[in-house]
């Protein structure tokens, strides 16, 4: 989606254009991550949020399984948010 956009809107300086396209598409796939948390884990039963960070912040999928929103939840999801 990011280096979609390239096309979309046209670059003037492609060198730069590609890394500011790729940052642009992991902010989008984070904010539908972040967005659809809840669904993906009742509906689907998955988890889309990165296992290093989850790691990093001792948050376990059945931690959000479990619907445990914590300290660490909100770490992760402030790291997330800033991150996207």
């Amino acid at each position: 989606m990011g280096r979609l956009s390239i096309a979309v809107f046209g670059s003037r300086e492609p060198e730069q254009a590609v890394p500011l396209a790729d940052a642009l598409g992991v902010a989008l796939q984070l904010t539908n991550i972040l967005r659809d948390i809840v669904e993906d884990r009742d509906v689907m039963g998955r988890v889309y949020l990165p296992s290093e960070d989850l790691e990093r912040f001792g948050y376990k999928e059945d931690d959000l399984r479990r619907g445990v929103r914590d300290e660490r939840f909100r770490d992760l999801m402030r790291f997330e948010v800033e991150r996207a």
